[in-house]
């Protein structure tokens, strides 16, 4: 089966008070296409930097990423935000709303980043679902 997502050997090191702080520290791992992952562990073990780099918001220090075989790790910016708002979704805890928009404009605000023509119509509809 096809690996999505694919990293070898990640670090990320970041430098707190004059020490260095490990967050990353040769991970490796591989998610097929149709997989579910869940990203668990204790305060501090590395889990939202881990995310940061997967969902294309930071390069690791060291190691590959590879999304749906690109390699992402070393891309220009522009090119981490369209993939970032074409392939990349994140399911969080608490709802992440602009509080000045409605929740039909918060709902639009993705598909407008998108070029989408329909993008208020579409929004409609997902939420009358």
């Amino acid at each position: 089966m096809e690996n999505v997502i694919e990293t070898d050997g990640l670090v990320k090191v970041f430098t707190l008070g004059g020490t260095e702080v490990r967050a990353l520290d040769g991970v490796s791992i591989r998610v097929a296409r149709g997989e579910k992952l869940a990203i668990t562990g204790p305060s501090g073990s590395g889990k939202s930097t881990l995310m940061n780099i997967l969902g294309c918001l930071g390069p690791p220090d060291e190691g590959t990423y590879m999304l749906a075989g690109e390699a992402v790790s070393r891309l220009p910016k522009d090119r981490l935000a369209q993939i970032r708002n074409r392939y990349i979704g994140f399911v969080f805890q608490t709802f992440n709303l602009l509080p000045r928009m409605s929740a039909l404009e918060n709902v639009e605000l993705p598909l407008l980043y998108a070029g989408e023509r329909n993008a208020r119509a579409r929004a409609k509809a997902a939420l009358e679902q």
